[in-house]
């Protein structure tokens, strides 16, 4: 067991495989604040997101995942932006200094803070309640991008091509994995440090585990949104479900959208588990997929398809901005269908009481 607070950090957060040195920062952890090296050229790029026990992530999650999902989920919003990782700050409040669980989750974090050049310069650790407290974990990133990126959420016009990267849907069917609502018929929780070590609990198949890496360990798009600079005209990142985030462009940009439902793109795994009344659903509010949703114009799509080949990433034209304010129009067969979605809500109140991320 750690000693106190300082050894902790000493031994789990301030260590070269996740407070490593790089060119930007001068000063990282033990003193009051990290010292960056300002470049006047860049735009300072700045998100910060909560996790939270029980709402974004299960009790029994395996801690070195959870160090990725943690920083990854992060990483997301400077995607979105165009921007290049800098550094982050982590905020920790755990009820017991668990030595296994500390371990474990700071070796995440560094596989993921290493794989993007983005040390850990500073944060807080707290004590929670040793009985009734929950583990609450937040992380702010810095990054960089040279002004005039663009890619803000105002920036759609009429005629523009709406985009998606990567599948949609899997990470909401993983969490339904992990709780045991999927595959139908399932056995709860296949969560855990070691899913196949843990008795009347068989180890994943390699559908069920394809799902659950998407909810642990989503795809970086901090790459593809580099390449996205100048290009996209808008860009959000996924998290609450394509139907409220795509929504939030749409509000930003005074426009609307017809978005065919039949392009939406989905993985193997998720059409060998979800049973198909299910994956419109999933697809369009099940959140939790951190991939990019961008517009561009029909004149750039050359330029867009040479640039995602040079970084690998999977993108699929899912429909075209309209102008007018109204709601989304949902086309199946060229034909408008009647949709009711709406991407997760932590407020709303039939969500209060639900495990969700």
């Amino acid at each position: 067991m750690a000693s106190d607070e300082f050894d902790i950090i000493r031994r789990h957060f301030n260590q070269k495989g996740l407070a490593f040195a790089k060119s930007s920062v001068m000063l990282g952890i033990g003193d009051d604040c990290a010292l960056l090296a300002a470049d006047s050229s860049q735009q300072l790029a700045i998100s910060m997101d909560l996790l939270q026990e029980g709402v974004h992530f299960l009790s029994d999650a395996d801690p070195f995942l959870l160090g990725q999902r943690t920083l990854l989920v992060n990483l997301s919003d400077l995607a979105a932006m165009g921007a290049e990782p800098l550094c982050f700050t982590l905020g920790v409040s755990i009820p017991k200094a668990d030595e296994l669980w500390l371990e474990r989750f700071s070796a995440g974090l560094a596989v993921v803070a290493q794989a993007h050049d983005c040390p850990l310069v500073g944060g807080d650790l707290t004590a929670a309640h040793p009985e009734h407290g929950t583990i609450t974990l937040c992380v702010q990133v810095h990054g960089q991008r040279p002004a005039g990126a663009g890619m803000l959420r105002s920036g759609a016009r009429p005629g523009d091509l709406v985009y998606v990267t990567g599948t949609l849907g899997d990470a909401a069917a993983g969490l339904a994995v992990l709780q045991g609502r999927l595959p139908v018929g399932a056995s709860p929780a296949r969560d855990g440090f070691s899913p196949e070590s843990i008795a009347g609990r068989p180890a994943p198949t390699e559908f069920e585990a394809a799902l659950i890496s998407a909810f642990y360990q989503p795809e970086s798009r901090v790459a593809c949104g580099m390449a996205l600079r100048g290009l996209a005209s808008a860009a959000i990142d996924i998290s609450d479900g394509l139907a409220s985030d795509l929504g939030h462009i749409l509000r930003g940009s005074g426009v609307s959208a017809a978005i065919d439902t039949e392009a939406l793109p989905t993985s193997a795994a998720f059409r060998a588990l979800v049973p198909e009344a299910a994956r419109l659903s999933l697809v369009l509010g099940g959140g939790d997929d951190y991939e990019l949703c961008f517009t561009v114009s029909n004149d750039d799509v050359p330029q867009l398809e040479r640039q995602l080949s040079a970084t690998g990433t999977a993108a699929t034209c899912i429909g075209r901005i309209e102008s007018g304010s109204g709601p989304i129009r949902w086309l199946s067969k060229g034909e408008e269908i009647a949709l009711q979605v709406q991407g997760y809500n932590h407020f709303a109140p039939q969500q209060l009481t639900q495990e969700r991320t």
